[in-house]
């Protein structure tokens, strides 16, 4: 009887990284600004259509719509030892979630009440109500 290799949790851990994390919810994050403003049929030209930019260090990405007024925004920002993020289109509430394996052997995310998030969640956690 063949044994199944046991779960390489420091290895999986070790990958599980805030940079590595961070890095991946910027590309995806450009991608659902994509998403919505083909969905939307937007063009640069339009008042609605939404941009995401970095930050001049990196350590931040800010979703918005850069031609209206007032300009609701999200930011989602690297910091020490947690991404956290700022949404100025309800209110300014803020949050933030830290970075970990899960006991499923899942890289998360980790809100303070210790609710868990794949990415996606997170991302929709954040731009939900910007963008719908």
């Amino acid at each position: 009887m063949s044994r199944k290799p046991e779960f390489d949790w420091v290895k999986s851990r070790a990958a599980c990284t805030l940079m590595e994390v961070f890095n991946q919810l910027c590309e995806t994050i450009e991608g659902d600004v994509t998403t919505i403003n083909s969905l939307r049929k937007l063009s640069e030209a339009d008042d609605s259509f939404w941009r995401a930019d970095m930050s001049e260090d990196g350590a931040a990405i800010v979703v918005a719509q850069p031609k209206r007024i007032p300009r609701a925004k999200t930011v989602v920002a690297f910091a020490q030892s947690r991404i956290d993020v700022r949404q100025d289109w309800n209110g300014g509430e803020e949050w933030s979630a830290t970075v970990g394996l899960n006991d499923q052997g899942r890289c998360i995310l980790r809100l303070k009440d210790g609710t868990e998030l794949e990415q996606w969640q997170f991302r929709k956690r954040a731009l939900e109500g910007l963008f719908f």
